[in-house]
């Protein structure tokens, strides 16, 4: 629902507005990892809106010299369906569905010479783009191969009654899915290689372009989460030092807002004296608020149960550390990182415990907290 809601959003604002809106990218690349080929549907149509979207999206796709060699053979007709069927032996789903694009090199429109090729790939690309757009839109598709199947590409022509100068690419299958399709995780570590063929990962990635794949964001615009529960439910991690020594602990305790000026934005975090994290929180002038997402709760569950005093935990871990502009440590593996500024920090008070403090304390070996206020001075998300 989120995808269709934001895509029906976008579509009233212009590409840099929505780039820009609350959450946009975090969306969009949900809406990637979410994908999946649908091959069962409902007897329900595809509204004519949510076609236009479709092929708006797939002329959106790169292509090589701005030639834009594809053209786009919308398909209803169930005897059309039916017909195409049976020229392609994994497109039966066809007889079942309620539309079909098939994606055509338009090879008058083709580069020349060794670079007429490239049209694979543009017409490529912007499959890719309508299969996006279908899932993002509520639909189910899947792409079925035709080129460079020299019978399958005979067989669909004639059915389409294509002209010689158009090569149909694949035929995308889509309709509203009549289940619900599991995505797969595909993410396979050894299929990467880095700067040479087979070249392991940089122990140290500060190096790298972009950063690890960071960009800074407003995150006074674009702070979309609930301030009651972020430090609750998001997963987070405190990590404080230098690039000689430094250490990251678990945190489900802080604050957001403002202090002493509207303009001095603020994150605070509570650190114990027995925890490792303590030290460097009382010697260095910068910390770090990390996020990570649901596929890494081993980080949160092992900074949380496991001291830097005993162990090299981003080692066991498998993470990646970098440094802000001033010197604070975070990781690459995060996908939101606020560097902050201590402007105060102090102990909490007992004089002024009420109930709830002082039954916190009552049994708890790791001392009463300090409290840190930092200004934030950046954002960025993955």
């Amino acid at each position: 629902m989120a995808m269709l809601v934001c895509m029906t959003a976008m579509a009233t604002v212009t590409p840099v507005e929505a780039q820009r809106a609350p959450g946009y990218g975090r969306v969009v690349l949900s809406n990637i990892a979410t994908r999946t080929s649908v091959r069962s549907y409902l007897d329900k149509p595809v509204e004519p809106e949510k076609i236009d979207q479709m092929l708006r999206a797939g002329m959106a796709a790169p292509t090589a010299v701005n030639r834009q060699p594809w053209h786009f053979v919308v398909v209803t007709d169930r005897r059309q369906l039916d017909a195409m069927a049976k020229t392609n032996p994994h497109a039966s789903m066809l007889e079942k569905a309620p539309l079909a694009i098939v994606v055509c090199g338009d090879m008058n429109k083709a580069l020349e010479g060794e670079a007429r090729e490239f049209w694979v790939q543009d017409c490529s690309a912007a499959t890719e783009n309508i299969l996006l757009a279908a899932h993002a839109l509520g639909l189910g598709a899947v792409w079925t191969g035709v080129y460079p199947d020299a019978k399958r590409v005979k067989e669909l022509s004639a059915v389409l009654k294509l002209p010689a100068n158009l090569v149909p690419l694949n035929t995308i299958v889509i309709g509203y899915p009549d289940k619900e399709n599991k995505p797969k995780d595909k993410w396979d570590p050894k299929n990467v290689s880095y700067d040479v063929y087979g070249g392991a990962r940089p122990k140290d990635m500060t190096s790298l372009p972009s950063r690890g794949g960071f960009t800074d964001f407003d995150y006074a615009r674009e702070f979309t989460e609930n301030p009651f529960t972020f430090f609750k439910g998001n997963g987070l991690l405190l990590a404080c030092g230098d690039k000689k020594n430094h250490n990251a602990m678990t945190i489900g305790w802080g604050a957001l807002g403002n202090v002493w000026s509207s303009d001095v934005n603020t994150i605070t975090v509570y650190v114990a004296p027995a925890r490792y994290t303590y030290e460097f929180m009382e010697k260095y002038k910068y910390f770090t608020v990390m996020r990570f997402d649901e596929s890494r709760k081993d980080v949160l569950e092992y900074m949380g149960t496991h001291s830097g005093r005993d162990v090299n935990k981003e080692k066991e871990l498998g993470l990646h550390v970098a440094y802000t502009e001033h010197g604070a440590p975070y990781y690459l593996e995060a996908v939101e990182v606020y560097e902050c500024e201590i402007i105060y920090r102090d102990q909490f008070d007992p004089d002024g415990f009420g109930e709830i403090p002082q039954k916190r304390y009552e049994n708890f070996p790791a001392g009463i907290h300090h409290q840190y206020i930092g200004r934030i001075l950046s954002a960025k998300r993955r």
